[in-house]
């Protein structure tokens, strides 16, 4: 075990050798488990420090009413705005919605995990997960059924429900090239992260379609953040390769170049076009408001809600929703 971490149910299951299902049922008490494997689980267990919740039996009566939602940053307005949006559902169906947020840390992920695994949650809506295939696997055995929103799980079992990702990237990227742009930045996000390799991918697909060169100067990876907006503008500026127009993988990195360029001395949409990608609230209040590609949360809040009211087998592993080009004033004709 990491020194410093805390102990995790897939940790007392590696040190048995058994599956994480097994340390659940040993540690709520299950009949049927062979005496020398509940002794070793308790053993391992107590080495650990891994204790289970005094609360699992009442818990467990109530998990068919509860659905968890565990996402990475809680600050994020386009989280936010999908998990009011999964809120209003689950109410309409009488579930309650236990809300979980890691902070992008892999151990308060793990401690999270745990817990809901200690409270019988069955359903857990994810954007993204930091444990690996793995450990995703030992957590499903042990009763939790993953739905990713956004961001795709390293599972072949979870359900993955995401906007069209690549499709918004070539549209915002076609609309700065109609407008005139060639030199078109991109703020592509974090580099593993599979919703900012699509949205990467669609951007290259729309400069191939116009016979565009690619310039991997103008490519730039950043948090998804203000902060990371800022940083990726000051490295385009460093680079001093020209570019009239920016493509943000998101509107929070957008943020962060529209007041980064102030402190450069430039102007939007004058110096250079700016466009980004989920169309967060504060993004029509900037000013000029900036372009953008409208993510339907309500939409991927309602397949999620059908993904756990069905729990079928049977259900697609995919689902894919549409998304809308919003154009606002940061995007313009370049200079001449």
């Amino acid at each position: 075990m990491t020194t410093g971490s805390p102990p995790t149910i897939y940790q007392v299951a590696q040190a048995v050798g058994v599956s994480a299902s097994t340390v659940s049922r040993v540690l709520a008490g299950a009949n049927g488990i062979a005496p020398e494997t509940k002794a070793r689980v308790l053993a391992a267990a107590d080495q650990l420090g891994y204790r289970r919740n005094s609360l699992a039996s009442d818990l467990a009566r109530r998990a068919s009413n509860t659905v968890a939602v565990l996402l990475p940053d809680i600050s994020n307005p386009f989280f936010s705005s999908l998990v009011k949006e999964i809120q209003i559902l689950a109410e309409r169906s009488g579930l309650a919605v236990l809300l979980c947020s890691t902070r992008d840390d892999e151990r308060i992920e793990q401690r999270n995990l745990d817990v809901l695994l200690s409270k019988k949650i069955k359903h857990v809506l994810v954007m993204g997960l930091r444990a690996d295939s793995g450990e995703v696997q030992a957590y499903e055995d042990a009763g939790l059924r993953f739905i990713a929103l956004d961001r795709a799980v390293p599972s072949t079992h979870a359900v993955r429900i995401h906007s069209d990702n690549f499709a918004g990237a070539r549209a915002v990227t076609e609309h700065l090239i109609e407008l005139g742009h060639r030199r078109i930045a991109h703020l592509r996000g974090p580099e593993f992260c599979d919703v900012a390799l699509e949205r990467y991918e669609g951007y290259r697909a729309a400069l191939k379609a116009h016979r565009i060169r690619y310039d991997r100067r103008l490519v730039v990876t950043s948090t998804f953040d203000e902060a990371g907006g800022r940083a990726a503008l000051d490295t385009l500026v460093r680079r001093a390769a020209p570019f009239t127009a920016v493509f943000a993988s998101n509107d929070l990195i957008a943020i962060g170049v529209h007041c980064a360029a102030r402190d450069h001395g430039l102007r939007i949409p004058r110096d250079f076009s700016l466009a980004g990608f989920d169309d967060v609230p504060v993004a029509s209040y900037t000013t000029p408001g900036i372009t953008t590609v409208r993510q339907d949360v309500r939409a991927i809040a309602a397949a999620a809600m059908d993904a756990v009211r069905s729990g079928s087998p049977t259900d697609p592993r995919e689902v894919c929703i549409p998304v809308e080009l919003r154009i606002r004033d940061s995007t313009a004709a370049p200079a001449t």
